[in-house]
Parts: C-alpha cells; sequence; structure tokens
C-alpha cells in the first residue's frame, strides 16, 4: 500500500483482503510452521522465569473542556479520560495470563481505577474480560459487555450492566457509545463454549457547552473485515485502536490484525491517529513479543506514517502513557 495507492479509488473490501493475504503469504514463506513453535515455547518459557518490568504511571486528571485523553494501559486495555467520563476499555489489569508472566505491568494508577465511570468489555475471552480485574474498579461504574454476556459478570457487585447488541448505543454524561461489528468469535472457551456476542465500541465524546466532538474506535480483536470501511463512512472516527498482535500463524489472522493488516484498517476507517493495542504484554501467539511493534514502526515509516505532526500517523504509545486529542467542530 504505497502514497500512491491511497490517493487513488479504493479497492473493493474483497481485492484489498487478497491483497493483503498476499502479501503475508510472501513474507511467510520462508517460516516452517515447527520453527513458529518452537519460537513460541521459547518465548513462553522465557516469561516463566523473568519477572514483570513494573511501569510508573501517573494519574491522568480529568481534562479541560475541548479535550479528549487516551492511555494505552496494556495489552487491549485502553483508558479515554473526558472532562465528563472515564471510561476503561477491557481491563485486564493481572502480572500473569494462565501461568505466563506479563512482561510489562498494566499502566493504571489506583486513582484512576477508583474513578471509573463506565467499563467496556469488547468480548469474553479471558485476556478481554476478567473478571478477577473488573473487581478492582469501582462498583459506581456502568459495565457494558456484548450480548449474552451478562452472565459472566453478574454478582460482581455491580448494579448497572447493560448489553450492547452492534449498531445500539449508551450515553453516559458527556460520553455516547456505539457498539459495532467486529470478525472475532465470542466464545470464553475452557469449559464454556456458549456462543456470545464480540463487538468494537465507537466512543463520541462531545463538549457540552460548544459544537465540538471527538470520536474513537476500540477494535478490541479482529480480523480484517470490510466493516473497518463502513465504521469509517459512519463514524469518520479522530483514533482508531486497533490491535496489531496475534497473526502468527496464518491461521491467527482470521481473528487478529498484523500491523500490516492495522495498516489498511486504519486507511479503511479515515481516522487522523493510529494507537497500536495488545502488543507488548504477553507472548499469546507465535511472533516474537517485540515483533508486531518493530513491523509497524517499519510500516509507518514506509508510508509516511511516523511524523508526529502530520495529519495522520500513528501515534505509540508505551504503557500507562497518555495522548491528549483535541475535539473540533
Amino acid at each position: 500500500m504505497s502514497r500512491s495507492d491511497r490517493s487513488a479509488a479504493p479497492l473493493p473490501a474483497a481485492e484489498r483482503a487478497r491483497v493483503l493475504d498476499f502479501e503475508h503469504r510472501k513474507r511467510e514463506r520462508s517460516v516452517w510452521p515447527r520453527v513458529l513453535s518452537l519460537r513460541y515455547l521459547t518465548t513462553a518459557l522465557g516469561r516463566l522465569g523473568r519477572g514483570t518490568s513494573s511501569v510508573e504511571a501517573a494519574p491522568v486528571p480529568r481534562p479541560p473542556a475541548g479535550t479528549v485523553s487516551i492511555t494505552f494501559v496494556g495489552h487491549a486495555t485502553v483508558m479515554i479520560t473526558t472532562p465528563g467520563v472515564r471510561l476503561l476499555a477491557d481491563p485486564l489489569l493481572e502480572n500473569s495470563f494462565y501461568g505466563i508472566r506479563r512482561a510489562k505491568a498494566a499502566g493504571l494508577a489506583e486513582e484512576d481505577l477508583d474513578d471509573v465511570d463506565l467499563v467496556l468489555v469488547t468480548h469474553a475471552h479471558r485476556d478481554h474480560l476478567s473478571r478477577e480485574s473488573i473487581v478492582r474498579i469501582a462498583r459506581k461504574a456502568v459495565l457494558i459487555v456484548p450480548p449474552r454476556c451478562t452472565s459472566l459478570v453478574r454478582g460482581l457487585g455491580f448494579a448497572d450492566i447493560g448489553e450492547l447488541d452492534p449498531g445500539s448505543s449508551h450515553q453516559l454524561g458527556d460520553v455516547e457509545v456505539t457498539a459495532v461489528p467486529v470478525r472475532h468469535s465470542g466464545t470464553r472457551g475452557l469449559g464454556d463454549y456458549l456462543r456470545r456476542g464480540a463487538c468494537g465500541y465507537v466512543v463520541r465524546a462531545s463538549a457540552l457547552s460548544a459544537a465540538a466532538r471527538a470520536c474513537a474506535y476500540i477494535a478490541g480483536d479482529t480480523g480484517y473485515f470490510s466493516g473497518f470501511a463502513e465504521i469509517g463512512r459512519r463514524f469518520h472516527p479522530d483514533v482508531a485502536m486497533l490491535p496489531i498482535a496475534g497473526y502468527e500463524p496464518a491461521a491467527f489472522r482470521e481473528e487478529h490484525l498484523s500491523p500490516l493488516d492495522a495498516l489498511y484498517a486504519f486507511d479503511d476507517l479515515g481516522a487522523r491517529l493510529l494507537v497500536p493495542t495488545s502488543y507488548g504484554s504477553f507472548p499469546l501467539s507465535y511472533e516474537r513479543l517485540g515483533a508486531p511493534l518493530d513491523w509497524l514502526q517499519a510500516l509507518a515509516r514506509e508510508h509516511g506514517l511516523a511524523r508526529p505532526d502530520s495529519d495522520r500517523h500513528v501515534a505509540i504509545l508505551d504503557h500507562g502513557q497518555t495522548l491528549h486529542v483535541r475535539m473540533h467542530a
């Protein structure tokens, strides 16, 4: 996808998917499945013997009117803070997952955890719907889950739990959240194979005293699909928070984005900022832990998206780091 490609008429979604498949096959042709398996085992076993790096996460204050603060907490967990609402998506705060040690701790201050107003869960997989993490959040928060997921969080002490089908919305203060489709399974697994829902979320924040707005898209987990273009046409997101890991072996791309997939999705969405997620915390697939970010940085340089002063660029946040986005008319 060169700069000239983006200036031409966009390819149909099916054709773009074929181009992506071809590019990934070229990249993976020399890697045997056995090599990938050994790489994963080496990485996972290596994490067992290593500790988790601490993260000094400073509290994120409520921003001034006309500004939205976006924090990458780690893995798929992101926090959006507006003047009126603090929102936490897919909270995963533990330092281990099925015995695999986390490389970097979650970058979230306890003060902010106590100040959460709204929790969004994209699907039932345990690294996105973690009961152990959710119970650490103040019970005053509203908890939003996909269809057929309420039973997984009922009994945790939250008085206000809502299920959102794709296309449905929830308003809280200066924030409106709309559930949107994804290409991902919703089953929890390991003894619970009920067909549960999965979704992404579009978060629209508005200045209550002015005609200004900001829009962020939270993908959770998803494979590349035609829905990105439709979400872009309907919502015009300013910020796209897209996962970039979990793409090896090739079959994993049915439900996950590689950095190249994420760049195509970013283009489809028409967003100004791409904030990558789901990298650098846990080795949950066969690529090396640092590979997704290295690949994305190379792609950003190649496609002119690496300069932070550009109108459209990749904004890489470390665990606990916050980006401030101005609302616009």
